[in-house]
């Protein structure tokens, strides 16, 4: 079995959850009194970054697959991504005000499991891009 390919396609596969989680309320919940800009800039740094490091952490696997850059670096920049996201997301689930979490209409109840399908995606690319860096060094 070719360990480096499949953990990096895990790391993919991850980041791209990852990005789409962060998307997701953003598309699907109606604008309304500024309850979404509130939840997505909870935490020192918001979510907004998670989701964008997890994009830059797609082209950063793909050069290394690729052989485009050194995949020793991709590897090792992919796994420091992905701690990082990691990191990220934990602070940012842990530090949503309630008051905000629950402002929203209830038809939107599921925003309150939001956070921690943040944390599985980011955990999902973190045991990616560590397999990937085991593998490749």
């Amino acid at each position: 079995m070719d360990v480096e390919r499949l953990s990096s396609t895990i790391g993919l596969v991850g980041s791209l959850l990852l990005a789409v989680a962060v998307a997701v309320p953003a598309v699907a919940v109606e604008p309304g009194s500024g309850e979404m800009a509130a939840y997505y800039a909870s935490g020192p740094v918001g979510l907004s970054l998670v989701g964008m490091l997890a994009l830059l952490e797609v082209i950063v696997i793909l050069s290394g697959r690729q052989e485009r850059t050194d995949p020793a670096v991709a590897a090792g920049l992919a796994f420091v991504l992905s701690l990082s996201m990691l990191a990220l997301s934990v602070v940012w689930s842990l530090s949503i005000d309630p008051n905000v979490l629950f402002s929203f209409p209830e038809q939107y109840s599921w925003l309150s499991s939001h956070r921690w399908a943040v944390i599985g995606a980011a955990a999902i690319t973190f045991v990616g891009a560590g397999g990937y860096a085991r593998s490749v060094v």
